[in-house]
């Protein structure tokens, strides 16, 4: 497994992430949150990446405390708003309190094995106050792998191109495997172990945690992923 995209190249990784409709997934989050009667009060966002939702969910008045693996997404991250970021990961949660909400946005939930998901769901669940909503994704993964697809874009630093997809390593996981080719000439391989949830699983772990749970076909329209609300 080699993760330099994340560890020493995360303006590359928020270049290929540019086109995203982060504003349509945080109107999806505000409505949901309101609804469940959280507005402006302490959020807790897993898997933050270069800190795109980070920085819209701050602006709307959430307190927020932002986790991510990697020190070089958060380095990126810390440049765009005054959110309290930590370098942790599921299912350790170095994080003190109580929140009212948590989030974890984009495939957060697919970067699990399949053996993390339920103690990865009980450490947010004690992190969450009485009745505070959990909403996440489970992305669309090819289980069968995919053909490999073409990105090309441009940084700060120039244009670079990236050629990925996703390879069957087991029954129940894929390697999303990339070459990154950068505008300094550099070519290095990125890789990165996926599990394919199906939706079943997902909603079946959070019922065995008493979880109230909801569904909803993406973030919007044309977004080829479940979002689960829980309601602890």
């Amino acid at each position: 497994m080699s993760e330099r995209l994340y560890t020493e190249y995360p303006q590359i990784y928020d270049a290929i992430q540019s086109e995203w409709d982060y504003d349509r997934d945080i109107s999806f989050l505000e409505e949901v949150l309101t609804r469940q009667g959280v507005d402006g009060d302490r959020l807790l966002e897993i898997g933050c990446g270069t800190g795109e939702h980070t920085k819209r969910l701050v602006a709307t008045g959430f307190d927020v405390t932002a986790v991510d693996k990697y020190d070089g997404m958060l380095d990126v991250a810390r440049t765009k708003c005054d959110a309290d970021f930590r370098q942790a990961t599921i299912p350790d949660l170095p994080v003190e309190g109580e929140y009212d909400a948590a989030v974890a946005i984009r495939g957060v939930v697919n970067h699990l094995a399949p053996d993390a998901l339920g103690p990865a769901l009980d450490a947010i669940e004690n992190r969450l106050a009485d009745g505070g909503p959990l909403v996440f994704d489970n992305s669309a993964l090819p289980a069968d792998g995919n053909d490999p697809a073409l990105d090309l874009g441009t940084t700060e630093g120039g244009e670079y191109a990236r050629v990925s997809r996703h390879v069957p390593i087991s029954d129940d996981r894929l390697e999303w495997q990339s070459v990154v080719f950068t505008s300094e000439g550099e070519c290095f391989v990125n890789s990165r172990p996926m599990t394919p949830f199906d939706d079943a699983t997902i909603h079946d772990a959070l019922v065995a945690r008493k979880f109230d749970v909801e569904t909803h076909e993406g973030y919007g329209p044309d977004d080829r992923r479940t979002v689960f609300v829980a309601r602890s």
